[in-house]
């Protein structure tokens, strides 16, 4: 292996094991939403800082439309959250310096900025490895471990895993990161909003 493969590989590696390591760190050993989540972007915002002014936002209609489906996200998890959890929710967000109010602080932020963020460090990396489909889901099982009963980790595993799948899809179709940036955001600000009005 030359040199610059390898240092290719590491660097796909180190930007594969970032939320890992902000969750790791702030979610489960510090038990700090805010903190988790600033740091997974600020690192994203460190490795993909080029891909940011480089994104093509382009898009058209017909990829708007595929990207609609994301909607339902909201509605499915505000319907399915009191049968799928085997801890009590607000005990589980206030766990996690996460109130009402400050759960109502993060909407815009986890629901508008956090989908852009995530689709531009993804994406790349999609595209280097088929891994990065079950690692994608899998950081988030490390967050909703100690929340979802074990049935319902592997069904939510598979479904991001899935939605990974067809984000990939959707980008190389339409040639832009604008329509899986609008299914994530959709899906995001509904899961919590729905979050939200459950507390």
């Amino acid at each position: 292996m030359d040199s610059a493969s390898y240092t290719t590989k590491t660097k796909t590696a180190i930007w594969l094991a970032a939320p890992y390591f902000a969750v790791a760190v702030f979610w489960c050993g510090l038990s700090n939403a805010w903190l988790a989540i600033l740091a997974y972007h600020a690192q994203i915002l460190w490795f993909s800082r080029k891909d940011i002014t480089e994104t093509s936002w382009k898009i058209s209609p017909r990829f708007i439309l595929l990207a609609l489906p994301a909607v339902l996200a909201g509605p499915l998890i505000w319907w399915l959250l009191p049968h799928i959890t085997h801890t009590d929710f607000p005990a589980w967000l206030a766990d996690h310096h996460l109130s009402r109010l400050s759960l109502a602080v993060m909407i815009p932020y986890f629901g508008l900025v956090h989908p852009v963020l995530e689709q531009i460090h993804w994406a790349p990396l999609r595209e280097k490895t088929p891994l990065a489909h079950p690692l994608f889901a899998g950081y988030h099982m490390l967050v909703l471990f100690s929340l979802l009963t074990v049935p319902w980790l592997a069904i939510g595993f598979v479904a991001l895993a899935a939605a990974s799948v067809a984000w990939q899809f959707l980008a190389k179709r339409s040639g832009s990161l604008a329509a899986p940036i609008a299914s994530h955001i959709l899906a995001d600000l509904g899961i919590i909003i729905a979050a939200w009005s459950r507390l």
